[in-house]
């Protein structure tokens, strides 16, 4: 059996909650969503709730998520795609990148 990644998710819209982070209840034994961020804090509880997300671990910006020392295994930035660059360079050295 292969341990499981731990995944930092920046972006809760269509992508970042509704198709990246359902993978975490597809496949829970390979995945676990251990931090996320968004502008919209509802979103962010609401994320929090259904995936068991502490209340440390939840931001209200990618910028602020990025900030931390390393988080999880891999981060998906799944923000506005012309934010991806910016992030990105926040995110070298820290883990694994997967943008959307």
């Amino acid at each position: 059996m292969s341990k499981q990644m731990t995944i930092a998710i920046a972006g809760l819209g269509s992508r970042g909650r509704d198709t990246y982070a359902k993978a975490a209840t597809i496949y829970p034994d390979k995945m676990k969503i251990v931090a996320i961020a968004d502008i919209d804090p509802e979103k962010v509880k609401l994320t929090a709730r259904e995936y068991d997300i502490p209340e440390s671990r939840c931001y209200t910006s990618a910028e602020d998520m990025l900030k931390e020392d390393k988080l999880a295994d891999a981060m998906i930035i799944a923000t506005q795609d012309r934010q991806h660059e910016e992030r990105l360079s926040l995110v070298a050295g820290k883990t694994n990148f997967t943008g959307s």
